[in-house]
């Protein structure tokens, strides 16, 4: 009780604040759908702290046109202003998320990214309730939990002691081997592929989840919570990605994404073709690496 005490006197404000960024990165576009004759605006905010300096990169997305405006400081020179003007033929886009690399006075760099971002011009995208939260930062987490979990934890292992002094539990039973992530994959595969309910955009639903989940699981990638662009810089560090797996890889990312945002619709044989692109990703990576002699 003491400790309980002691710890909801003390509260948030005895945590110290952590330092600001030297650097931040911040874009937001005008409109998520526009009429075939109008134009959006992608607006980019680049704060920098002195000695820190930074290259934009250029900004391209097939079929349409990013056109830069005047750049704006603010009054104290600390933040720059980008305006690109966003026209193009109707149709649902991506725009690829924006990644800008910052040095600092002492040689340091860091990489900042923010997007990607989407745009309908004269047609009617995807609609979802939740679609505006993608982009949502994460809540800061609170500190109650885990104090009432340490509370509960103590509690429990004193509790549990003084059970153990009269009574020998019973040895547990063992729990079964986990399903090997190959077989997980290409088992749900099939039996996603053998729905007849699925349509070609539940199909690529599908298919993105069950390959992300499987680098996971085999890659110590976290597919399923990074966008397309940063899975596959990850997997230029795995040491089974040839270039020629990494090409398969972006193709299965790169055809799903168009299927479930921009609702484009697949060839004759696609997903024939991009079966046989997870069955060589899989069968690439699936047997554990030789140990290396130190």
């Amino acid at each position: 009780m003491t400790l309980l005490l002691l710890v909801l006197a003390c509260g948030p404000e005895g945590l110290a604040p952590s330092e600001p960024e030297p650097v931040s990165l911040h874009a937001e576009l005008s409109a998520r759908r526009t009429e075939p004759d109008a134009s959006a605006t992608l607006t980019v905010r680049v704060q920098a702290d002195p000695g820190w300096s930074y290259t934009l990169p250029q900004l391209e997305t097939e079929g349409l046109t990013l056109t830069l405006e005047d750049p704006e400081s603010s009054v104290d020179g600390g933040e720059d202003v980008y305006r690109f003007t966003v026209e193009g033929e109707p149709g649902s886009y991506v725009v690829p998320p924006l990644q800008v690399a910052f040095t600092g006075p002492a040689g340091e760099s860091v990489t900042q990214a923010v997007g990607p971002f989407y745009l309908d011009i004269g047609v009617d995208g995807p609609a979802s309730t939740l679609e505006d939260l993608a982009l949502a930062p994460a809540p800061p987490d609170p500190i109650w939990p885990e104090v009432l979990a340490g509370l509960a934890i103590g509690a429990a292992v004193l509790g549990g002691a003084a059970f153990l002094m009269r009574r020998r539990p019973s040895a547990p039973e063992p729990l079964p081997p986990p399903i090997p992530a190959d077989v997980e994959a290409l088992e749900a595969w099939a039996a996603a592929r053998a729905d007849e309910s699925l349509g070609e955009h539940g199909l690529a639903l599908a298919l993105s989840r069950i390959f992300r989940r499987y680098l996971e699981r085999a890659c110590a990638v976290p597919a399923t919570a990074q966008t397309s662009f940063e899975v596959l810089d990850g997997l230029h560090a795995h040491p089974r990605f040839t270039a020629a797996l990494h090409d398969r890889a972006r193709r299965l990312l790169t055809a799903t994404d168009l299927i479930k945002f921009a609702r484009q619709t697949g060839e004759a044989g696609l997903f024939d073709a991009l079966d046989a692109d997870l069955r060589a990703v899989i069968d690439a990576t699936r047997r554990p690496l030789e140990p290396t002699d130190v």
